[in-house]
């Protein structure tokens, strides 16, 4: 039966603990704060764009193909 060092059960836990972190949520991004908009046409995109003036906005356009 082979036998581990020091080194390699240190790695081992800390890969462990890094591990249980991810599954607990401990580096889970935070929730949205505003949900994303739906927009239909150019005049609904302006509206919200000019509704928000002077805060940081970002704009994804997504094509489906």
């Amino acid at each position: 039966m082979a036998t581990f060092t020091s080194g390699r059960w240190k790695w081992l836990l800390i890969v462990t603990l890094f591990a249980a972190a991810i599954g607990l949520g401990l580096f889970a991004s935070p929730r949205p704060k505003a949900p994303l908009a739906d927009l239909r046409s150019v005049e609904d995109l302006r509206a919200t764009f000019n509704q928000d003036k002077g805060k940081p906005r970002l704009i994804l356009l997504l094509a489906p193909t």
